[in-house]
Parts: C-alpha cells; structure tokens; sequence
C-alpha cells in the first residue's frame, strides 16, 4: 500500500478533508483539477484512498478472540468480583458504597483493573454486535431508498419512449470529470438523474444512502437548477450515459444505480499507478458506503440486491470500471448494453 510522504511541508492539508466529506462542491472541484495536474499530489490521493479503503474493511462483527480470551484470563486472575466504595472514613476499615442491591468496594489496584477488563470485555463483545445491527438496518433503508428511484425511473421511462433519464451529451465539449481543457464543459454523470428530482417523481432524502454523510438537496432549490448543488447531494452512482445508453425494455438484469463506486471521486479515477503496480486490487474494492461489505444494486428490472463483489453486472461485468479500457479521460462510455460502469 502507498503510504503519504512524512515530509509534513509536502502534505496537502486538504486532502485529508476531501476524504472526511468536509470540503464543499466548489472546494472539492477545485482540489480534484489540481490533482489531475500534479503527479506528486495524485500520488498523495491514491495513498490516502488506499488508506481510508484499508479502514473501511475493517470487520466489526466480533471482538478479537486472542483480546477476549486475555480479558478473560485477567478477570479471573484478579480473583472474587470487586467491591467498589467512596474514599475511607479511617485508615482500618474502608466505608462501603451502597447502590440499590449493590455493594461495591474497591481493595486494590488490582481490583480497579479487574473492573477496566470487564468493562473492555463488555464493550469488545456488546459493542460490535450493535454496530452490525445498525449497519443492517441502514442497508435495508439503502435498499428502499433505491427502490423508490427505481420506481421513479420507471415511471420517467414509461413517459418518455423507454429512454431512462438523459439530459444529452456532446462527444466533443462534454466530459464527466474535471479537465482543464479550453471548450470542455464538466458534466457530472449524476446530473443525467436530475430531472427526476426537478420533476417531483423522487424525493431528495432517497438520494442520501444512511450509511453515508451525505446531504439532501434543499427543496426549495430544485426547481431553480438543472443539476444538484454539489456531489454530496445523492450517494448513488448512475450507469454511464456518456456511451450507449439503457433502455427500460433492455436487459432487466443491467445494473442502473448503486451505492457510490469506490474507484472514482466525482468522476476522477483513484487508481493508475497503484492499479499498475499491483497495489489496488479492483476485485476487492466494494463501495465505501458500508463499510466495504459490498453494495446495494438496481437492476433496469427494478429489483434492488445486495452485492458483496464489484463483478456483479451482466455476465460478471465489473460495475465500477468500463470493459476494455484502461485510461479515463471523462468521454468514454459503455460500448455496449451490457457493459456497466457506475459513476458519480
């Protein structure tokens, strides 16, 4: 794994807030153009990415085993529960501390240790169980949530001749990543999911996964906008209308929206170097939205799944990256109907 450079001088303070979700649209832009145009800061920003993908697969389904057993060990070392009280009224005899049937008093700092290894305990074997349920309960309000676009996309699709949600795209002067190109417009790929919003068919609040710290688009600042206000306004990433686009009637099993794709920031790739010297395997890389488990998926069908692996499109298609292409410049796009390729 990358690691960032220990020169501090040559840390850029606000990458770290990029990864946090602490910067605005405008900020993140303006930072993700300037990684584009500096090699060195590009190698900063696949180090941190690899970091913060490295702590977000962390499990927290169970305590340790090796902790658990320690703790354990510790507990029944320090011999008969101990017995907790205020400071003593003499030197002789320690007073006791009453608290309803509980008589608590603490002889040692053996004891205090004993009480510190319980507590540990209770926490390493309570707390992750806790956030497993918490998470799963997100997950099943990710699941509604892209069942209720889905609905929405139906619907758009059923009135507008099949076609799913498309504000057009111009080969030439469109790209849906940042570029410093003269005459290139930056279309963010989410954009093309917008007129559902701005025709009342969704919600804002659908568009914001719960394990995420995103943002809902103000209400009162839809009708006035084409696209949403910044990249923290919808948590889900769209197929990829730059190239062929889906249609309603097409493959049922073609994934349409899901949780964000963890290899691009708002439509700049995170990868290259790092996915050349073997140090980014795309196989493993699950959105970061839960925890790196895996991802909830909507089909064009209109079924919503839960998926522990990105090859889960079409004919095992890998829905975060484009079939055959190795270099992202903004204007590719699927080449075929089958080919997914998720993007905010």
């Amino acid at each position: 794994m990358p690691t960032p450079s220990n020169d501090n001088s040559n840390i850029e303070p606000d990458l770290l807030d990029l990864h946090l979700g602490h910067l605005s649209d405008a900020q993140r832009a303006d930072l993700l153009q300037r990684i584009a145009a500096d090699p060195a800061l590009a190698s900063q920003q696949e180090a941190y990415s690899a970091i913060f993908h490295a702590l977000g697969t962390l499990s927290d389904e169970a305590a340790p085993a090796e902790l658990a057993r320690k703790v354990r060990a510790r507990v029944a070392q320090a011999g008969p529960p101990p017995r907790m009280t205020h400071a003593p009224t003499s030197d002789s005899e320690p007073d006791e501390f009453a608290a309803g049937n509980w008589i608590i008093r603490v002889r040692s700092l053996s004891d205090i240790i004993a009480v510190a290894a319980v507590l540990v305990l209770a926490v390493g074997l309570g707390l992750p169980s806790l956030l497993q349920v918490r998470e799963r309960s997100r997950i099943m309000g990710c699941s509604q949530n892209l069942q209720r676009l889905g609905q929405g996309l139906s619907a758009y699709a059923s009135a507008f001749g099949d076609s799913l949600p498309f504000v057009g795209w111009n080969k030439r002067s469109s790209s849906w990543q940042p570029s410093n190109e003269p005459g290139v417009q930056l279309m963010p790929n989410r954009r093309h999911v917008y007129p559902l919003l701005r025709a009342g068919r969704v919600r804002a609040a659908w568009f914001i996964c719960p394990s995420r710290r995103d943002v809902a688009m103000p209400d009162d600042q839809i009708g006035q906008r084409n696209d949403f206000i910044e990249a923290r306004n919808v948590s889900y990433a769209y197929q990829n209308m730059a190239g062929v686009r889906p249609l309603l009637s097409g493959n049922p099993d073609l994934p349409i929206l899901a949780d964000d794709n963890p290899l691009f920031d708002n439509g700049l790739p995170l990868f290259g170097i790092g996915k050349r010297l073997g140090l980014m395997n795309v196989a493993e890389m699950n959105s970061r939205a839960h925890r790196g488990r895996g991802q909830n998926l909507l089909t064009v069908g209109g079924s919503v799944k839960f998926a522990d692996t990105p090859y889960s499109g079409v004919d095992g298609d890998n829905i975060w990256l484009l079939k055959d292409v190795a270099e992202y410049k903004g204007r590719e796009g699927p080449k075929s109907a089958k080919d997914s390729h998720l993007l905010k």
